[in-house]
């Protein structure tokens, strides 16, 4: 090759490192195993020494081969084909030429090692074959001609110990992927160098080991390298279904997905159920090494949306007390499902009433206020009540009036202010204490109580006050009490666990602790809930019809209908962006509060989506409630993708914070099986139509890094949900059925099975715990 020859492949080399470093991190990896050995008989003084030559692992090659192709599906460079039967010397010079990656060159028999191109961010080093154990108790891996006899194993196998300690005294993050008997003492031997070296907490780690089996437990048949390259395929297709939020696969994620198919594997094979091993991470928050990209994570506006809102928001509320749910309330408060900007609009009547409600009382009483009266959507007589219960119909605009209440008043929220001011014109919520807040919705009364109370000791910066079970009730009232000043927010009362005893146990009990305080109108209640006075007819009767108590947002008399139609043609003007004129603008506004039987804004909100996305004609009816908004919208999609439809279906059948994707697929399958000569849709399938209805979906990460989805309004699911016969969840379970484990018990569980499964077996009538875990763990396999 001529210079000019030379410079110009030096030139495109440089172009490709540097289109390869603008596109991500860039990861190399060495794929190695090695298990052609003779199947020989052990000779007599190896059973006198207690040692045996190593036998034939017949199925590493393959294995191993089919890994290196998930890792360069998932953009990891391997340098080409996988390092079979290696012996000592050659797996350590790869080893190091990996480890010196950065200054490219040529691999060994003339071709591209995994170190040519541009320096790495990160290295993966994954080995299947034996693993031994020392004199000494150290880990060692078996290459080719490995001698596992007393004074040979040093000379002919590679010790895990010393990759540790290189990795740690290198400078890039190293993931250790061991397919080998004891691959568990690796994690142990990390733990002595830590304990040694009197490593911080939240110090920087650069080795990270995921091992096929504890220390004293057997791998089998390269099952575990089989697993992660499954693993690594659904991750490539999305299958995995991780949090967009995060960047890479966190190393927990990772191996508790590997361990899940390797658990599967082994059932079927009737063999020992294995536990996968890794490095422990002692930090509660830290960002995930960047092995493995998430291809869920991007840039793009759709993958934000389906997230439910803005990424930086999803970050911020990691750092919130438990239970306060800052995306709710930021989200209502925004007026739309993604929260990047805040569309809250009119409602000033109920915003002043609020206010009012909040404001210090002067020489006494529970928020009286001098010139309030007379206000539109103020009640007869001043308030004398430290309650007040924002009611309404579903989609009236409860939780937007609690939500900039709260987004303005909660310290822990303060990063919202700058969003929200503009949206809220003169609004001012004056809160001189500390301000708790909680969505109730799934929660019980402890759980609400538990949660206020965090947030009580953060913002007084004192230490949690002891709480025993069942005693959270009682610790809060009795810190309520010695407070001087307070204001309790629950949103979503209907949407508890059990509304009647979350009124009866929490929030009655609140109002007369706070009726009973030293100082009138120092603490106070503030309540979003529809109104289901027939679900807690105890607060039905302590309001009683008085003014002070109820602020009701559904429009009763023409007046009311004309006010809500000037705060819905200000709200729709934003949402439709200049798309459609004023005037078109006020006369669907006049006609949503002239004919809508409640939750307007909703209502409002939906069809403006359905406008913009369908370039409908503003002349036309507009629907009356959520449930015609909706259903005009899901014929739309429907039309599309009729998949779409028993999706969401089955998302209206989900508990808590959201159903995994496996199960809404698996839901939506029972219910709508293929027809005669039609095609079995598939988990893609089920993802896509959840993608293209993002625009009604709330999505959580669930404690795997999952993702789970529900409507981002309860009516949506109360109008979904009776579409699916009562049985499909069953029958969606038992189809998705695994066999047990030689114990007889079941393989590995799915958090979201471990928080429901008393949930299923009430609604579906099975019978044992053990059988529902069986069936949720199917449904992973499936995925």
């Amino acid at each position: 090759m001529g210079p000019d020859a030379e410079s110009e492949a030096e030139s495109e080399a440089e172009s490709e490192a540097e289109s390869d470093r603008g596109s991500g991190p860039v990861v190399y990896a060495l794929v190695a195993g090695a298990g052609e050995f003779p199947r020989l008989l052990p000779e007599e003084a190896e059973r006198a020494e207690g040692t045996a030559r190593l036998g034939p692992l017949p199925s590493v090659g393959p294995a191993v081969r089919e890994l290196a192709t998930a890792l360069a599906r998932a953009g990891v460079r391997t340098g080409g084909d996988p390092l079979l039967e290696p012996d000592r010397a050659r797996l350590r010079a790869r080893w190091e030429e990996l480890r010196g990656a950065g200054e490219g060159g040529e691999g060994e028999d003339g071709g591209q090692g995994a170190g040519a191109g541009a320096s790495p961010d990160a290295l993966i080093l994954h080995f299947a074959g034996h693993g031994l154990r020392g004199a000494a108790g150290g880990l060692y891996l078996a290459p080719a001609g490995a001698d596992p006899s007393r004074g040979r194993i040093d000379a002919t196998c590679v010790s895990v110990r010393a990759l540790l300690d290189e990795a740690e005294n290198g400078e890039l993050p190293v993931l250790f992927l061991l397919d080998v008997c004891g691959a568990g003492q690796a994690v142990a031997e990390q733990q002595l160098q830590d304990l040694a070296a009197r490593r911080e907490q939240d110090g920087v780690r650069n080795a990270w080991v995921i091992g096929a089996a504890t220390a004293d437990a057997a791998a089998y048949g390269a099952r575990f390298t089989a697993a992660t390259a499954a693993v690594l395929h659904r991750l490539v297709s999305g299958t995995l279904d991780l949090d967009p939020v995060l960047a890479y696969v966190p190393v927990d994620a990772l191996a508790l997905a590997v361990e899940r198919e390797l658990g599967h594997a082994a059932a079927e094979a009737g063999l020992p159920r294995p536990t996968v091993v890794r490095t422990p991470s002692v930090a509660a928050s830290t960002e995930p090494e960047p092995f493995l990209r998430n291809p869920s994570h991007t840039g793009d506006p759709r993958t934000a949306l389906l997230a439910g809102m803005d990424g930086r928001l999803r970050d911020f509320a990691l750092t919130c007390a438990p239970g306060l749910d800052p995306l709710h309330f930021a989200t209502r408060a925004a007026g739309n499902p993604a929260a990047r900007v805040f569309q809250f609009s009119g409602r000033t009547a109920q915003l002043a009433r609020i206010e009012e409600f909040l404001r210090p009382a002067a020489g006494g009483g529970a928020g009286a206020g001098a010139g309030a009266e007379g206000r539109p959507g103020r009640r007869a007589g001043p308030p004398v009540s430290p309650l007040l219960v924002v009611t309404g119909s579903p989609g009236s605009g409860k939780s937007a009036l609690l939500g900039v209440t709260v987004c303005l008043a909660h310290p822990e929220l303060a990063p919202l202010l700058p969003a929200v001011l503009p949206a809220v014109g003169d609004f001012d919520p004056e809160v001189p204490g500390p301000v708790l807040a909680v969505h109730a919705r799934r929660l019980t009364g402890a759980q609400a109580a538990a949660s206020l109370l965090h947030q009580l000791a953060r913002q007084t910066g004192r230490a949690p006050v002891p709480c025993p079970p069942g005693e959270e009730v009682a610790t809060l009232l009795g810190e309520l009490a010695a407070a001087e000043s307070a204001l309790v927010v629950l949103d979503a009362l209907d949407e508890a666990q059990e509304p009647e005893a979350v009124v009866n146990r929490l929030l009655l009990p609140l109002v007369r602790a706070a009726e009973a305080h030293p100082v009138p109108g120092a603490v106070k209640v503030l309540v979003g809930t529809r109104p289901w006075w027939e679900t807690f007819p105890e607060l039905h009767a302590y309001a009683g019809g008085r003014g002070d108590v109820l602020l009701e947002l559904d429009p009763v008399t023409e007046e009311d209908r004309l006010l809500l139609a000037g705060d819905l043609a200000s709200y729709l003007r934003k949402l439709l962006v200049q798309r459609y004129s004023r005037t078109e603008i006020r006369r669907i506004a006049d006609r949503l509060a002239a004919r809508a039987e409640g939750g307007a804004f909703l209502v409002a909100a939906l069809y403006a989506d359905h406008l913009l996305t369908t370039g409908g004609d503003a002349a036309a009816e507009p629907p009356s409630d959520i449930g015609e908004v909706f259903d005009m919208d899901l014929r739309r999609l429907a039309a599309g993708d009729p998949w779409i439809e028993p999706v969401l279906q089955a998302v209206g059948h989900a508990l808590g914070q959201g159903m995994p994707l496996t199960l809404v697929h698996a839901v939506a399958l029972a219910h709508r099986p293929p027809g005669p000569g039609r095609p079995t849709p598939q988990l893609a399938d089920t993802r896509r139509a959840l993608e293209t209805a993002a625009f009604y979906l709330r999505t959580a990460a669930d404690t795997d890094h999952t993702v789970l989805y529900r409507f981002f309004h309860q009516a949506l699911a109360d109008r979904t949900a009776p579409a699916i016969r009562a049985g499909a969840v069953a029958d969606a379970i038992r189809a998705a059925a695994s066999p047990p484990g030689p114990d007889g018990g079941a393989a590995f569980t799915l958090p979201y099975a471990e928080r429901h499964l008393d949930q299923y077996a009430v609604r579906e009538q099975l019978d044992s715990r053990s059988e529902i875990i069986r069936l949720f763990e199917k449904l992973r396999r499936k995925g």
